[in-house]
């Protein structure tokens, strides 16, 4: 008989109380607990600790136990921290004991209890399931080098690697539909899953992570407690660890999809994915379900008693039936971004080649349509007209009296903007309550029978009329190609004359400018007034029958604004044409020139209006998405949820000062000072870098009794008149006053275009002599030094990694002439560089003061000067240093909240391994674009140095903005900096991954092959 044909043992509460005593030498409170194989029960000893005692099948084979208690002391001792039971061994020492009763041997084991909740207790949320995907990550991790003979399972019923077994007992599924669903599952698997299966990672899988296999914590029910049940561990596809427990959890999430990102970008935080494990998971997913459904109608006609067999059919089978409506492709595109990497790989370069390409384009309508007088016309919620917007007549004549008013000729519709009018039962997902209300593409009304033109030379895709389940008039798909050898994407003219679109025929094509379409009236395209729908794509998502969706879920936008590009790419018109009102830039614009100090400064020519954050992307107010590559304060990534909690949580229950004894501060105190070298133990905690500079400097002086300073040249170290003083770039430049006397400039110790040139000892001996020199100089100024301050990599002065052994030598000089040296880590401190926590102990040294600020809070107004006690000591002087925020509770809760996220999501490592990455890719490229004379950095701050002649070195400035500026229209943000403001800086939030990096070099690649 098989293992799933044997009854479990079934001995008695006295037998059980036997074996615990003369096995495990235990006595303890003894209660049942339910299982399909084996007979298990708790074990409470009167000192409250639990076991679980196990008594196997007998047709259970001894190497399968042997095998899981292995693996579990594997995992105990590669993650001691993860959720698994621990093995208990016997009196005798045996992991796997013996014991016979009545004639009858039973194989035991004794496992430690697991505390927790059962998954199955509720419905799991989305920060559960996004818990579950991390759990599964470290579980899978830990047995990543784990290996048994008895691992190898083939004939394995539940061994997704071999859903053949499964597909012979298919004709037991006897009910019509469902028989339909699962076959179109195997035969999908067959054709088109199975044969990528190969070419993926394998190892030692749980393959049970279902809802009564997983606990949660009692009192946190979305973190992950524990898994237990090892009994179907496999060597199989890593990635069927993760669609096996998705099987189970998708069907009892309201949107199954959200529920799927969730697990998945959990996951791939602690484990990261490979594309094909990405491409394949929802079919796994849906193989599993298939095999339930199969297995269960199988052992159900056998066992016809067991409603256990049948528990999870009919959820399997409407989740099967969900995925059939669901398009894949969007679905995998979806899961693409929650490992962030770019939904379309492709969109970067259509997007490239569109910008460089737009003054060629021709007007989609007659005439120049640029040159129209154009306003926008929202449909948003509470905007004027919408409340007419589902009566032709009515909603015509307000187009009148609007156009007239606004002495316009064309109102648009704008892209990305989320409208009111799409809150009707058509726009509903398959499943989930979240309708789609982000419009897709750009609208521009006028008066029915319009000509339409195309912009650019194409090919039609296809022609529809009505098309369902859309009613929006006839519409017209025309494919294209980003020259000669570049990409494929379309457009789409919607809401056009019936006539317009039964004229074509797919493969026909169409030249730039020429007539192909007309507007249609209210009572052909759905009720809208008369307009054509514009809409470019740069995926079809597989689906070629003209109906592609015009509206997305707001949830979804991340992925559809790569999917469906910005139209005006194309069109080419005013920015301001398609702004909502009150946030368009040249309104807030003169609101900040009417309210704001005219020296506060404002990025690229056209600048953004930024309205939300999240990881490493920034959206404007049409929610369009932004790759940051520059702002290294939200260190962490943009609105990271366990910042926001944290800061909410502890706003919640108290703010105040310091002059109360709080654990926050104490506790915050002690993890920075941990990650400190030598007697860096005492902190000050303070609101801003300036801030932090600011006390680094009193505290200098104060215990120096001196003022001189020695800094070097381009440094920039804050806003205060102190530190601006001692800040060359600004005090030296525009409106500056120069260095005072008291401060002495030491050359910029560049090994790209410096004096002395080259990363050696003896580029940065050479460049410390400077220091010597300044020094020398502020003695014989009769200003002996206090200190010396200098940033362990240079920013404002062009990302300059600092030649080897320059900071440990020009210490040396500081210090031998009674000075103290101070490391400015307000940039690149949290370990952006990767290789360390912070940027100076690259150099070797061990700062007298460090200065931090820009990461601690990830946004959050907090900074921090960290010296020894000695100093401290001497600052304590009888003048009381207080800052009524620095070190608040709020601001503490925060910065604990970032340390956290940098240790548990290996984000220091990830700017390493990224950083790498990025600097070799961009390696590559200066080997094709003479333009790049120098590519520098450590980790995840970067610099790439434009210059027009290598030989030379003149700097590249004018094409340095250029590009920073063309960037930002494609959708990356750059900026830069350097003395010949030359330097492209790249110092993005650290969570920045491998598919950022390329996103961001490939759209270089496009701008400078345009620039060739």
């Amino acid at each position: 008989m098989s293992l799933f044909d044997t009854p479990p043992p079934d001995l008695t509460q006295d037998q059980l109380a036997t074996i615990l005593r003369e096995t495990y030498g235990l006595d303890g409170k003894i209660q049942s607990l339910v299982s399909e194989r084996d007979q298990n029960a708790s074990i409470t000893l009167p000192s409250g600790e639990r076991f679980v005692l196990k008594i196997a099948n007998a047709a259970e084979d001894p190497q399968q136990l042997d095998y899981q208690n292995k693996a579990l002391r594997h995992i105990a001792e590669r993650d001691p921290g993860l959720g698994v039971p621990r093995v208990v061994a016997s009196q005798s020492g045996a992991d796997l004991a013996k014991t016979s009763i009545k004639g009858q041997v039973f194989q035991v084991r004794l496992l430690s209890f697991l505390e927790g909740r059962l998954v199955s207790d509720r419905a799991p949320s989305l920060d559960l399931l996004s818990d579950l995907g991390r759990f599964l990550g470290r579980l899978d991790l830990a047995l990543r080098d784990f290996m048994h003979p008895a691992a190898l399972r083939p004939d394995f019923l539940w061994n997704l690697d071999q859903a053949g077994h499964c597909r012979k007992k298919i004709s037991e599924v006897t009910e019509g539909e469902a028989r339909s669903l699962v076959e179109a599952v195997f035969e999908r698997h067959e054709t088109v899953v199975r044969p990528r299966l190969n070419g993926l990672r394998h190892g030692v899988i749980h393959q049970d992570g279902n809802d009564n296999n997983l606990l949660v914590h009692d009192r946190d029910t979305d973190r992950i407690a524990g898994i237990i049940d090892f009994g179907d561990m496999v060597w199989g596809c890593q990635i069927n660890e993760l669609a096996v427990s998705m099987a189970y959890m998708l069907m009892q999430a309201a949107d199954p999809v959200a529920a799927a990102r969730s697990m998945v970008e959990g996951y791939n935080q602690v484990l990261p994915l490979e594309p094909e494990e990405v491409r394949v998971v929802m079919d796994l997913v849906a193989l599993r379900l298939a095999a339930s459904v199969v297995v269960s109608s199988w052992r159900g006609k056998n066992h016809p008693d067991n409603d256990y067999l049948m528990v999870s059919q009919a959820p399997a089978l409407e989740l099967l039936r969900t995925f059939s409506r669901l398009n894949g492709e969007e679905v995998h595109l979806v899961l693409r971004a929650a490992c962030g990497w770019e939904p379309v790989a492709q969109a970067p370069i259509i997007e490239g080649w569109l910008t460089a390409n737009r003054a060629q384009f021709k007007s989609i309508l007659p005439g120049d349509l640029r040159r129209a007088k154009q306003v926008y016309l929202p449909m948003t919620e509470k905007a004027p007209g919408v409340e007419h917007a589902a009566n032709p007549e009515a909603y015509g004549a307000f187009l009148d009296r609007f156009l007239k008013e606004a002495d316009a000729d064309i109102a648009l519709g704008g892209y990305l903007e989320d409208r009111v009018v799409y809150r009707g039962e058509q726009f509903k997902p398959i499943r989930g309550a979240e309708y789609r209300t982000i419009h897709l593409g750009i609208d521009l009304f006028g008066p029915a029978g319009t000509k339409v033109r195309t912009p650019l030379d194409g090919v039609v895709a296809s022609a529809t009329v009505n098309g369902e389940p859309y009613d929006y008039g006839g519409t017209l798909i025309l494919q294209h190609q980003a020259g000669p050898e570049g990409p494929i994407f379309w457009t789409l003219y919607g809401h056009l004359s019936h006539a317009s679109a039964q004229r074509w025929k797919a493969g026909q094509t169409v030249a730039a400018g020429a007539t192909i379409a007309e507007f249609g009236s209210p009572e052909e395209n759905g009720g809208w007034a008369p307009h054509v729908h514009f809409q470019v794509m740069s995926d079809l998502l597989g689906d070629h029958s003209g109906n592609f969706p015009g509206v997305a879920a707001k949830s979804r936008l991340d992925v559809w604004r790569r999917v469906c590009l910005d139209p005006n790419l194309i069109l080419g018109l005013a920015p301001e044409s398609l702004a909502p009102s009150g946030v368009e830039p040249e309104h807030l614009k003169e609101q900040r020139l009417a309210h704001l100090g005219p020296s506060l400064s404002l990025s690229y020519r056209d600048p953004l209006t930024i309205v939300r954050g999240e990881g490493c992307w920034l959206l404007d107010q049409h929610g369009r998405a932004y790759l940051d590559c520059v702002n290294n304060i939200c260190h962490v990534g943009h609105s990271h949820p366990r910042v926001v909690a944290a800061l909410a949580d502890q706003a919640g229950r108290l703010n105040t000062n310091t002059r109360y004894l709080h654990p926050e501060i104490s506790r915050y105190a002690q993890r920075i000072a941990a990650t400190m070298p030598g007697d860096l133990k005492v902190c000050f905690f303070v609101c801003s870098g300036s801030e932090a500079n600011e006390l680094a400097l009193r505290l200098a002086r104060t215990y120096t009794g001196r003022r001189g300073v020695v800094v070097l040249d381009h440094a920039y170290h804050g806003n205060t008149s102190n530190l601006v003083d001692i800040s060359p770039y600004k005090c030296e430049g525009p409106g500056g006053a120069g260095l005072p006397g008291w401060v002495a400039k030491a050359p910029f110790p560049d090994p790209y275009r410096g004096a002395h040139r080259g990363m050696t000892e003896e580029t940065g001996s050479a460049y410390a002599q400077g220091v010597a020199s300044a020094v020398t100089g502020l003695n014989e100024r009769e200003w002996p030094p206090a200190f010396f301050i200098a940033e362990s990599i240079a920013g404002v002065g062009g990302q300059v990694v600092l030649p080897p052994g320059f900071l440990r030598e020009a210490y040396a000089h500081v210090r031998a002439a009674g000075g103290l040296c101070i490391a400015d880590e307000v940039q690149v401190g949290f370990g952006r560089v990767g290789s360390h926590m912070w940027a100076f102990e690259t150099q070797g040294v061990v700062p007298d003061i460090v200065s931090l600020g820009k990461p601690m809070g990830n946004g959050h107004p907090l900074a921090c000067v960290v010296t020894t006690p000695d100093i401290a000591a001497a600052f304590h002087n009888g003048m009381e240093y207080f800052n009524s925020f620095g070190g608040n509770p709020v601001s503490c809760a925060v910065g604990n909240a970032v340390l956290d996220i940098i240790e548990e999501e290996g984000l220091r490592q990830n700017a390493e391994q990224t950083g790498r990455y990025l600097r070799d890719r961009l390696l590559s490229l200066a080997e094709r674009y003479e333009v790049i004379g120098d590519v520098r950095g450590l980790g995840l701050f970067v610099g790439l140095e434009l210059v027009l002649n290598r030989q030379t070195q003149e700097p590249a400035t004018a094409m340095a903005g250029d590009l920073v500026n063309a960037a930002r229209e494609v959708g990356v943000l750059l900026s830069t900096d350097g003395p010949h403001n030359n330097v492209l800086k790249m110092k993005p939030p650290i969570c920045f991954g491998h598919d950022h990096a390329d996103l961001l070099c490939d759209t270089l690649d496009v701008l400078l092959a345009a620039r060739n």
